[in-house]
């Protein structure tokens, strides 16, 4: 039990509550027991293929009781900080429906102030990868949606968009400012909706390199579910120590 109970807990998705298209045995369950315990809840996922929108309708399918606003992922952290700056000329390296989601932002493929690069697919071609390499270097900055290098589906194994934007990194000598988790970026905009201060929210997730960096990093504590892309080994030499380590989210009645 925590020395001082949370006000909130920020859930990942993909790993944490279902794997696979499927929800994790007494997910379902754990989070409507938060709900009923008056538990602040939000929803944080790299998953940049889909806007907050579609990634709703997509939980509620699987019985999720998740409300739209409660769900932050990378493509909408993008767009606050797009917002924000005063020169944000874009070239999108993003599927066709999330580059609507950014429909305000101004597109330039020639001579762009940021490339941003999200889920792509198939779209990830020499010649798409080599046009974005040319507008780094002529001058663009590179945003990363997110930096996961791979994703799971009921196919099997796929690369992620981290992959490449790891890919363009080395090309260009330039780092990308990174969106999702572990930056400290989707955290913050959470927990300012929240009103909560990092002392009073919980992380929750599956991967120790983005959910528990990014705890660790804004000063939250957070559990590790041995579910997802949990590998054993992780806890040998964590690159962040988790404050608790559980099986799955079912367990979680049992700790708040």
């Amino acid at each position: 039990m925590a020395p001082t109970s949370p006000k909130a807990f920020l859930i990942d998705l993909d790993g944490t509550l279902y794997f696979k298209g499927e929800p994790y045995p007494g997910a379902i369950e754990t989070v409507n027991y938060l709900r009923q315990k008056k538990y602040q809840l939000r929803f944080l996922t790299n998953t940049t293929a889909k806007t907050p929108k579609m990634l709703h309708a997509q939980m509620q399918t699987l019985g999720f009781d998740i409300y739209e606003d409660e769900i932050f992922n990378a493509t909408y952290a993008c767009l606050q900080y797009l917002r924000s700056q005063p020169k944000n000329r874009c070239h999108f390296m993003v599927d066709d429906a999330v580059k609507a989601f950014f429909k305000e932002i101004p597109v330039d493929d020639e001579a762009p102030d940021f490339v941003v690069v999200g889920d792509y697919g198939e779209g990830f071609d020499f010649h798409a990868l080599n046009h974005a390499f040319r507008l780094l270097m002529n001058g663009a900055e590179l945003i990363a949606l997110q930096k996961n290098l791979y994703w799971f589906s009921s196919k099997g194994m796929f690369l992620d968009c981290g992959a490449f934007v790891t890919l363009l990194e080395a090309a260009t000598g330039k780092t990308a400012k990174v969106m999702g988790k572990p930056s400290e970026t989707l955290f913050k905009i959470a927990l300012e909706s929240l009103q909560c201060s990092p002392s009073e929210a919980v992380v929750i997730g599956d991967d120790i390199t983005s959910d528990i960096v990014g705890a660790q990093g804004t000063g939250m504590r957070s559990i590790l579910v041995k579910t997802g892309k949990f590998k054993p080994n992780q806890l040998e030499n964590p690159v962040a120590k988790p404050t608790w380590v559980i099986n799955s989210v079912a367990e979680l009645p049992n700790m708040f």
